[in-house]
């Protein structure tokens, strides 16, 4: 919690005195610390005491705008995965490669099954495509 008002201050300091050109500055910042739109509204919120309005608040709308067009423009990485990723294991030779092969076959109908089952008796709730990750 001591650290959030150093962030703060870092990320909207130069939107205050640099105004629109300082919008890419702060969108690298959040790059570099990994920082999502939702963690600075986070920040602003929870480094405010006592009732007082976010310095972000106090900001001109300009300012603001452009600094959601300028995150909002870019894609932006995150440390974790924002989707379950299967991972494969590796054999170690030629029969295991063909065994292992069968069963990930086998697996993939299976679930494929299941979806299709899944998909057929609730009728009422919105369709959903899942997509496989290939080469993960």
């Amino acid at each position: 919690m001591d650290y959030l008002s150093h962030i703060r201050d870092a990320l909207v300091r130069p939107l205050a005195s640099q105004g629109v050109e300082g919008v890419q500055h702060v969108v690298t910042l959040m790059d570099t610390y990994f920082l999502m739109r939702e963690d600075f509204e986070n920040i602003m919120e929870v480094s405010s005491w006592g009732g007082q309005p976010s310095p972000f608040s106090r900001l001109d709308p300009k300012v603001k705008a452009a600094f959601t067009r300028a995150y909002n423009k870019e894609v932006h990485l995150t440390p974790y995965s924002l989707q379950v990723v299967k991972t494969l294991r590796l054999s170690t030779g030629p029969a295991l490669d063909s065994e292992y092969h069968e069963e990930l076959q086998e697996e993939d109908s299976q679930s494929d099954e299941k979806e299709q089952d899944a998909i057929e008796t609730d009728k009422s709730a919105p369709a959903v495509i899942i997509f496989p990750i290939v080469g993960a």
